[in-house]
């Protein structure tokens, strides 16, 4: 996994170290619930979320922790259900002290530019609950196109079923027209 370095961000593979920070926005009722998951109960189940994580697959990116230049995660970022060569899933979460900056706009470029010039996807899907209006404006700002509503797309933990909208971006999409977005971030973004 890589590890790359932004302006004001350090994107790197997530540790079991992380799980204090991970914990401290993990368990905040307002956050999991708008992602699809119980709030966590304990640093303890955070770990083994992380070691979850961990386990390396070919249909995931990895996970990769937000973090600003203090090494210190506020969020967590991946392109999941990849169908190598094709398209994948990006998946992201951010600790609610830090919306409103820009970070995972930031952050969604990064891995945007890795899963189609590394992982050479053709198409990258975002997902989200109608009622998570934060997620919908980082589609808007990150230049997803929508595409509709998945009716009863997905099945939350307590087995009530839940609509969610659909927005993709393509390889075209990345390499043509949005090539002036994604120029700021690809010119100050080094590989570490």
């Amino acid at each position: 996994m890589k590890t790359w370095m932004s302006e004001r961000l350090l994107i790197r593979p997530v540790t079991l170290k992380d799980a204090p920070d991970m914990y401290d926005y993990a368990k905040n009722p307002s956050v999991g619930p708008l992602a699809g998951w119980y709030p966590h109960v304990s640093v303890d189940e955070t770990k083994a979320v992380i070691r979850q994580m961990l386990k390396s697959s070919v249909h995931s990116s990895g996970v990769y922790a937000v973090c600003l230049h203090d090494n210190k995660l506020i969020g967590t970022i991946d392109i999941h259900h990849i169908q190598p060569g094709f398209k994948g899933e990006m998946g992201l979460v951010l600790h609610p002290e830090y919306h409103g900056q820009g970070i995972m706009t930031e952050a969604g470029k990064i891995i945007l530019m890795h899963g189609f010039e590394d992982l050479a996807l053709k198409r990258i899907e975002y997902r989200h609950f109608k009622t998570n209006h934060a997620s919908k404006r980082l589609r808007e700002k990150l230049m997803f196109r929508y595409e509709g509503v998945l009716r009863n797309g997905h099945q939350m933990p307590d087995k009530t079923v839940v609509d969610t909208l659909l927005s993709a971006m393509t390889d075209v999409d990345y390499f043509i027209q949005l090539s002036s977005f994604f120029a700021h971030v690809k010119a100050t973004t080094k590989t570490l």
